[in-house]
């Protein structure tokens, strides 16, 4: 019982700093501290250098050896994958959104806050050896859910221009996006991993991307303060239905793949912690720099980061309950 009011409680803890930085900047809208120009320039920040600087410093200091964890690292992609593939027809068949809209919310309802929610959380739970799994799911999702979103956003502009749906629009949306900082950061990072930089590339390089990234949750938070002043959350039928997907059907996937799979104890438990996480704060920030889904993005975030103390303890019970080796 201690453990599990710990956990709770922890939930609570991890969420608090997240609606005070949020309100931070809907206060410094309010008070014209800043104006609504400050979105765009957060947003830019953050897409261009604190976040690609985070998912290099978090792929480069990851040893290979730790990363290539064969059977954990499937379960978090096929897991992750079929959520996205869901959200995505779930939007595009059912919402009746366009392209550009349903990768989007794709994204927002597969991308789950590791780093911000899921490190503290998993730390008290399950000790210091579970963020090892938060660095193998980030290491996943740069190489795929990352370039993939923005490789759909490039191709979805190119249509948007009249162009025809041919190997030359798929080629140069594929170069655009190859170009994004995001996506450089990734590769610098795999690059930097695989050949152990961290041995022989001088120490600034590594401390410049820490500072950069540790930046990183304080201007996305920001922002999406700043974005929130003066705009009304839409409570609609499609908000609520992503939010089922976000909340709902991704601990249910995962818990799924855990039992196909084979998973058990610690494994399990970070697998199903980790896709239940609410939407990831970078991913509403790429909704604000592409100008997509902004007003839901927000929504979505908000409602999935309030649900999770209620999500969190009760998959922790549940675990406890059904799930071979776990902690109690």
């Amino acid at each position: 019982m201690h453990s599990q009011l710990a956990a709770i409680a922890q939930v609570i803890s991890s969420c608090l700093p997240v609606f005070l930085l949020i309100f931070l900047g809907w206060l410094s809208v309010h008070l014209h501290y800043v104006d609504k120009s400050a979105k765009a320039i957060c947003s830019t920040l953050v897409s261009h250098y604190v976040f690609p600087a985070l998912l290099f410093v978090h792929t480069a200091t990851t040893s290979p050896t730790q990363v290539f964890n064969g059977r954990w690292m499937l379960a978090f992609a096929i897991s992750m994958g079929l959520l996205w593939v869901v959200s995505f027809a779930t939007n595009m068949f059912g919402l009746k959104c366009d392209l550009k809209q349903s990768t989007m919310q794709a994204m927002l309802c597969s991308f789950p806050n590791m780093g911000g929610m899921g490190v503290p959380f998993l730390i008290l739970l399950l000790g210091p050896a579970s963020t090892i799994s938060v660095a193998i799911a980030n290491f996943v999702v740069a190489l795929t859910l990352i370039p993939g979103t923005i490789f759909l956003l490039e191709l979805s502009d190119s249509l948007a221009t009249g162009d025809k749906v041919d190997y030359h629009t798929v080629l140069r949306a594929l170069g655009h996006s190859l170009m994004k900082p995001m996506f450089i950061g990734v590769a610098l990072g795999v690059l930097a991993s695989l050949t152990h930089a961290t041995q022989w590339l001088p120490a600034f390089i590594f401390n410049t991307g820490k500072i950069m990234s540790d930046a990183c949750n304080f201007i996305s938070l920001f922002a999406v303060g700043v974005a929130l002043h003066g705009v009304a959350i839409k409570l609609n039928a499609g908000l609520w239905l992503n939010l089922g997907l976000k909340s709902l059907l991704a601990p249910l996937i995962s818990w799924a793949i855990v039992f196909a799979l084979g998973l058990q104890g610690a494994s399990a438990q970070e697998l199903i912690f980790l896709l239940a996480m609410p939407t990831a704060t970078n991913a509403t920030i790429l909704a604000y720099q592409w100008h997509v889904q902004e007003t839901e993005a927000s929504s979505l975030y908000l409602l999935s980061t309030a649900l999770s103390v209620v999500v969190l303890p009760v998959l922790m019970l549940l675990m406890q309950a059904f799930i071979p080796g776990t902690t109690s």
